[in-house]
């Protein structure tokens, strides 16, 4: 997750890139996947909803903040 971190800020926003983050259920982060063709991605039944690298960035370091506390 901290490799995902970096390397978001090393790379910068993309503009139009976005992600998917898939949660277990104790609500911790099972995966994060990049959406490539996101208007057919938001036509499908199952679609979860996509943030932006910036969002995905301040996701994962709450995330790691809260598993840090956790400790």
């Amino acid at each position: 997750m901290s490799t995902l971190i970096k390397s978001l800020k090393k790379q910068g926003t993309v503009r139009g890139r976005r992600w998917i983050v898939k949660r277990n259920d104790d609500d911790t982060i099972r995966e994060v996947k990049c959406i490539f063709n996101t208007e057919e991605y938001a036509k499908s039944k199952r679609a979860k909803p996509m943030v932006g690298d910036k969002k995905l960035i301040e996701i994962l370091e709450n995330e790691k903040e809260k598993n840090n506390n956790k400790d």
